[in-house]
């Protein structure tokens, strides 16, 4: 037997009957399973639509963000207290010629720097406890407001409105 005559006997052997011998081939989605999938896909945005309707809807004033009015009143405040409890703060009031050896202008000058500090670690805690919870703000949020932004923060809190959530706001 030489190598052509092993092929013809493998390709046109007598006992081929040429028929599909592979797997039955089913359609995978018939219409019982297209109603079926459909089905589930109407349950799943039904339920998505419901928990979104859940959600608070976005505000801008919801963002981790110090900003306007109450980034410059942390930059006065951070000058404040870095001008009061500075070490070199007393060598260069007596430079300029403004400060006694003493230092009776820098015990002065700790006062409103301490009553700044005082007041945005209360501001941060009143609107972390007492204002944002009614008004379904986030409390970590406007707490860092409030410590950033001192009385300022608390006076932009209590100007905002109840956040609404997404089906309360259509609904109007």
């Amino acid at each position: 037997l030489n190598i052509a005559d092993v092929f013809m006997k493998i390709m046109f052997d007598e006992k081929s009957d040429n028929k599909n011998k592979g797997p039955r081939q089913t359609p995978l989605w018939t219409p019982e399973k297209l109603d079926e999938a459909g089905k589930r896909a109407g349950q799943a945005q039904a339920w998505a639509r419901k928990a979104r309707m859940g959600e608070l809807k976005k505000d801008p004033f919801e963002a981790l963000a110090v900003e306007g009015e109450l980034r410059y009143y942390s930059i006065i405040v951070a000058m404040t207290v870095a001008v009061a409890y500075g070490n070199a703060t007393p060598r260069a009031l007596t430079m300029m010629g403004l400060g006694s050896a003493d230092g009776t202008l820098m015990e002065f000058a700790k006062i409103p720097a301490f009553a700044l500090l005082a007041a945005g670690l209360g501001s941060g805690l009143v609107n972390a406890i007492v204002f944002a919870p009614p008004k379904r703000r986030n409390s970590f949020v406007w707490g860092i407001k409030g410590l950033m932004g001192g009385p300022l923060a608390v006076g932009q809190l209590r100007e905002l409105e109840k956040l609404k959530t997404v089906g309360e706001s259509e609904a109007e």
